[in-house]
C-alpha cells in the first residue's frame, strides 16, 4: 500500500493571477481526474510532490491525496517544471480503484555491456525505452530490466521477451524491437543524411526538466529571485494549465 501522501486543498479560483498567487504562498496549481466524475482542480506543496519522485517511479507510484480529510489513491499523470528553475508548475492525478486495472506506460532499462560492443565493436541501439500494460494499481511495476550482455552482433530483444510479472499484461505489440546490436557501419550509413536533403532544424519544443527535488524546491523559495542552473532534459514543457 501507498505511504507516501500528499494533501490537496481544493481552489475555486483558476488561471494565470491565481496560479502565481498559489505559487508565492508556496503551493502549485494541480488537477485530480476520476472515471465518471467531474475534475476537481486543487493546489499542492512542491515540497510533497518532491517525495513521490524519490521512488524511481514517479508517474506509477501510488500517492495518497488528502482532501477534505478523505484520502484518495491517485497516481501522477502528469507534471510540469520550469524550464529553466527546478520548480514545479503544475501537476496532474489521476484517481485510481485498487481493484480496477488500469493502464500505464512502464520504462526499460538496459543492464550490462553486450559482447557485440565489447569483442566486436558493434553498437548498442535502445529503440523503444516503454511500453504500455495493464494491470491493477498494486501491480505496476517501477520498470522492466533487461540484461543485454549476451547479445551478438545482430543480436535483438523485442517486447515478447521484458520480464512480464504475472500480473501484468502488455498492451504493446510484442514484436516491436526494444534494441539491437549493430555493426558500426550500419549505423553510420543509418546517421548520414541523403544527397541534397535538408538538414533538420533544432526542435522548437523545450524540454522539460528533470523533477525538483526537495532540497531544490526549498532552495528556491530561500532565494526566489536567484536562477538555478536547467536541469537535465526530460519531457516536453506543456503551456502551463490554469
Amino acid at each position: 500500500m501507498s505511504d507516501i501522501v500528499v494533501v490537496a486543498q481544493t481552489r475555486p479560483l483558476r488561471g494565470k493571477n491565481e496560479a502565481k498567487r498559489l505559487r508565492a504562498r508556496g503551493r502549485i496549481p494541480a488537477v485530480v481526474y476520476a472515471p465518471g466524475k467531474e475534475n476537481v482542480s486543487v493546489s499542492v506543496s512542491p515540497r510533497e510532490l518532491a517525495v513521490v519522485f524519490k521512488t524511481g517511479a514517479a508517474e506509477n507510484t501510488l500517492v495518497d491525496l488528502e482532501m477534505d480529510g478523505k484520502k484518495r489513491k491517485v497516481i501522477l499523470k502528469d507534471y510540469q517544471v520550469h524550464p529553466v528553475r527546478p520548480e514545479f508548475l503544475h501537476a496532474d492525478f489521476y484517481e485510481v480503484a485498487l481493484d480496477k486495472p488500469i493502464q500505464v506506460k512502464v520504462h526499460i532499462e538496459l543492464q550490462g555491456v553486450p559482447v557485440g560492443v565489447k569483442t566486436h565493436g558493434g553498437m548498442l541501439e535502445f529503440i523503444t525505452r516503454e511500453i504500455l500494460v495493464s494491470c491493477l494499481p498494486l501491480d505496476i511495476p517501477k520498470k522492466f530490466v533487461v540484461d543485454v550482455s549476451a547479445l551478438e552482433i545482430n543480436g535483438e530483444v523485442r517486447v515478447s521477451a521484458l520480464p512480464m510479472p504475472p500480473k501484468v499484461k502488455a498492451l504493446t505489440d510484442g514484436d516491436l524491437l526494444v534494441a539491437h546490436v549493430v555493426t558500426k557501419h550500419e549505423e553510420e550509413a543509418a546517421a548520414a543524411p541523403a544527397e541534397g536533403a535538408a538538414v533538420a532544424a533544432e526542435p522548437e519544443v523545450a524540454k522539460k526538466g528533470k523533477a525538483p527535488t526537495e532540497a531544490d524546491a526549498a532552495a528556491a523559495k530561500a532565494a526566489p529571485g536567484k536562477a538555478a542552473p536547467a536541469a537535465a532534459a526530460g519531457k516536453d514543457v506543456k503551456k502551463d494549465k490554469k
